[in-house]
């Protein structure tokens, strides 16, 4: 990329024959990539407010119109419908949006792809600055997101977290309640910091009046911003609606057996969650009955208007969701009859299988198969009327960004992945003989027999939940304000933050001791899974075996002989560090454009890395026994090498089919039924016991 410049690299070392580093690579920003990162920040600012901008934008911005440029688009054809669609029937700020619906999904294909088909960066700043003003916030903010992954000239570009773009899905109304009030009342009573005001709210889990059911108290996990950010962007680098571009073609990843490989892995990190509250297993979801579990959103729009929540032992079967019902039956059906006709025992089948259960624009037959996803997340909506349209209101359940808020999603994704593992029990089990790596031997494994958990404060930037006047630079010296930020009150900036407790744990580190009886490529596997359930009794593997999450996956380089592979729980391969504010971004930038600054660009904050404090289950005060397993075994050469096509220094390479380690089946050698535990007992597996330790104490010092 062209407005990209210095590579540094910075590799931490492992100190292990044959190990392999995590390289914290990152690049230094160049002038011309600094104007396209302040132009996001600035569109991103203040969402909801028209008219706060403080760099002025000249008139052709403020009266440009699409239609009336389309010679500076590419496929000027494929936006015709749009045009059409915006001409009789836009969609304003005065309706409420989700992609699930398919009038709704209409525009978000047209939006991105004007935002896509723009043939160069001014033409690009126009049509955004265009839909910023006129198009719904929500849609606009997603479509905008997408265009940032996928547009090679924004290759690089750093958002700041959906969480702090868009607060109203993330945090409560009182905390935004309580923000809106400091501004109102002129920040009475706070104290600047370097001409800054800062506020600083405690903001309460949905559970903090009280638990409504034994779920509710897990409010820490099911809330958390940025487990429910990573799912979000999973959506986004995935977006079922699209097949992807020329050069990001989806299905290169995998992406239908990768969409069941992640909701089995957050279904089998929740159930570990639950054992450290002495919950069992997770239930499935039941249309026909009354569900034990309700929900408390605590959110609200930035109109005003609450997303609705869901007394205990609610029955959704009723008149309003039989249409919806009779879809799942029959797509239902029709899956499982696919199931048990299929002859075929690869990851091609499972990639279909899960291209027809999301019905993405991959699957083998959408008209046939539908989307058991989408209908049932009509069904938990429960399709409340709203609107001009007669759309149905969409709550928690219709957006990725608050879905996961909702104990019921693990019940309902237990239904889906469920047919995922009915696939697997018409494939053959494994053997030993597809476990064993000949010549490779763990001989030990060091760790640490206990683990600990705690929980620490984290702030966000919720400056954005806050309405701002237009700017005035009427005996201003704000430096902040000047460059462009306009979260500004009376000659200053200021800055909100919602400080939460957020579940973490102290870092720890393994060395397997490993024979080879020759120099060969290898790959490294960690699982965490239970070992007893909630009664105390130990669970057979052959009943275990999908309850196991996937800690890491990377490459090594045995030499003949004895070798140590030693890793940190830091340099776990998917894993991120928790996002830096926005109001730290725009310092950065601030700086890196006014002086010799360096702005970085890096993965350690990837939007597709999962936050690194979620890695281990809470545990408790006495300890919880749960138990690791190591797997070396032979490098599977993927059809595409890793990292071909893409630069892994600032991209997820999201459709390069290149993100991948090896060509292992997501999940192995997890992924089918364990009928033979014995099969187990091979020389490159280890299990080893682990106790993990909860800590009340919100900090981390032993």
């Amino acid at each position: 990329m062209k407005s990209i410049t210095a590579v540094v690299v910075l590799t931490l070392t492992l100190l292990a024959l044959g190990g392999q580093g995590k390289h914290l690579d990152f690049k230094v920003a160049d002038k011309d990539f600094l104007v396209k990162q302040k132009f996001v920040f600035e569109m991103l600012s203040h969402i909801y407010q028209d008219d706060v901008f403080v760099t002025k934008y000249d008139t052709s911005f403020w009266e440009y119109t699409p239609k009336e440029h389309v010679a500076d688009y590419h496929h000027a054809d494929k936006l015709e419908h749009f045009f059409e669609l915006w001409e009789h029937h836009p969609f304003h700020d005065d309706q409420f949006w989700t992609v699930m619906y398919e009038r709704h999904e209409e525009y978000v294909v047209g939006l991105v792809r004007m935002f896509m088909f723009a043939k160069n960066w001014e033409t690009f700043q126009h049509v955004v600055f265009w839909a910023r003003q006129h198009v719904n916030k929500q849609l606009f903010v997603y479509a905008f997101t997408i265009a940032c992954q996928f547009r090679d000239d924004m290759e690089g570009i750093v958002l700041p977290a959906q969480y702090e773009i868009h607060p109203w899905t993330f945090f409560d109304g009182q905390t935004l309640e309580m923000a809106e009030h400091y501004k109102m009342h002129g920040f009475h009573h706070v104290k600047q910091l370097n001409n800054v005001y800062n506020v600083v709210l405690r903001s309460n889990y949905t559970n903090y009046f009280g638990d409504i059911n034994y779920e509710h108290g897990m409010s820490y996990f099911l809330e958390d911003v940025g487990l429910n950010s990573f799912y979000y962007y999973f959506n986004i680098d995935y977006p079922f609606w699209s097949e992807g571009d020329e050069t990001h073609k989806l299905n290169n990843d995998r992406r239908g057996e990768f969409y069941l490989y992640v909701h089995w892995q957050l279904l089998a990190r929740y159930y570990l969650e639950r054992l450290s509250h002495d919950l069992g297993e997770v239930p499935s979801f039941n249309m026909y009955e009354p569900v034990s579990t309700g929900f408390y959103s605590g959110l609200r729009h930035y109109n005003g208007v609450p997303y609705p929540s869901r007394d205990n032992h609610h029955n959704f079967y009723h008149d309003h969701n039989v249409e919806h019902i009779n879809f799942v039956e029959m797509y239902t059906q029709r899956i499982m009859d696919w199931i048990h006709k299929n002859k075929k025992y690869d990851v091609d089948v499972i990639n279909m299988l899960g291209n027809m259960i999301q019905g993405n624009k991959d699957s083998i037959d959408h008209q046939f198969y539908g989307s058991l996803d989408k209908y049932y997340r009509y069904i938990v909506n429960e399709g409340r009327p709203f609107g001009k349209y007669h759309d149905e209101f969409p709550g928690t359940f219709m957006h990725y960004d608050t879905s996961m808020r909702d104990p019921l999603f693990y019940e309902v994704y237990k239904n889906l992945v469920g047919h995922y593992w009915h696939l697997m029990e018409t494939f053959p089990e494994y053997t030993k003989q597809d476990y064993v790596f000949e010549g490779v031997k763990i001989d030990a494994v060091h760790m640490p027999e206990s683990l600990t958990t705690y929980f620490e404060y984290f702030d966000a930037d919720i400056s954005n939940a806050v309405n701002v006047a237009p700017p005035s630079f009427d005996h201003t010296t704000d430096p902040l304000h000047t460059f462009g930020r306009n979260s500004f009150y009376n000659g200053s900036s200021f800055v909100i933050k919602a400080r939460q407790h957020r579940l973490n744990h102290k870092p720890f580190e393994f060395v397997l001791d490993v024979t080879s009886d020759k120099a060969q490529t290898a790959i490294v596997k960690v699982f965490i899974g239970p070992k007893f359930d909630e009664y105390g009794n130990v669970i057979p593997l052959e009943h275990n075996f999908q309850n196991f999450f996937e800690l890491e996956h990377y490459k090594v380089q045995l030499e003949a002989g004895v070798n140590h592979i030693k890793r940190g729980s830091s340099e776990f391969s998917f894993w991120v560090n928790d996002r830096t504010t926005y109001f730290e971004l725009y310092q950065k930038l601030m700086d890196a454009t006014n002086s010799d600054f360096k702005f970085k660009l890096d993965q350690s904050e990837a939007h597709c890395g999962v936050p690194n404090r979620m890695m281990l289950p809470m545990g408790k005060k006495g300890g919880q026994v749960y138990q690791f397993f190591y797997m070396v075994y032979p490098f599977h050469q993927p059809t595409t090498a890793e990292h071909t096509g893409y630069d892994p220094v600032i991209s997820c390479g999201v459709g390069h089919g290149s993100r991948f380690v090896d060509a292992l089946p997501f999940g192995f050698p997890f992924n089918r039924p364990v009928m033979h535990d014995y099969y187990f007992d091979v020389e490159n597996f280890k299990f080893f016991d682990v106790k993990i330790f909860h800590r009340d104490e919100h900090t981390n010092n032993a």
